[in-house]
């Protein structure tokens, strides 16, 4: 028996996207390649050859306390980005 999936991206900029989905939203940060995805409860870094269809996904952390770290981390790099180029 088949199931439906929702998946939405939106982008913020070069290296950053807000991914909504039916489970929820999390923030991915990187470029083709490398990439790490923080959820509320995980988080994950993916590897891969771009292009390719070939990728590794690992999980990072299963604990939300370093899942809001981590996206602290992301959104200072991305503001201060933000500030470096203007």
């Amino acid at each position: 028996m088949g199931f439906f999936r929702f998946r939405k991206t939106i982008p913020l900029g070069k290296f950053f996207r807000i991914n909504v989905s039916k489970t929820g939203a999390s923030l991915s940060a990187g470029r083709p390649g490398a990439t790490i995805n923080v959820r509320k409860d995980r988080v994950d870094g993916t590897v891969g050859i771009p292009g390719s269809g070939l990728s590794y996904k690992e999980r990072l952390s299963n604990r939300g306390c370093a899942s809001l770290f981590i996206l602290t981390l992301l959104l200072a790099s991305a503001f201060a980005a933000a500030a470096w180029v203007h």
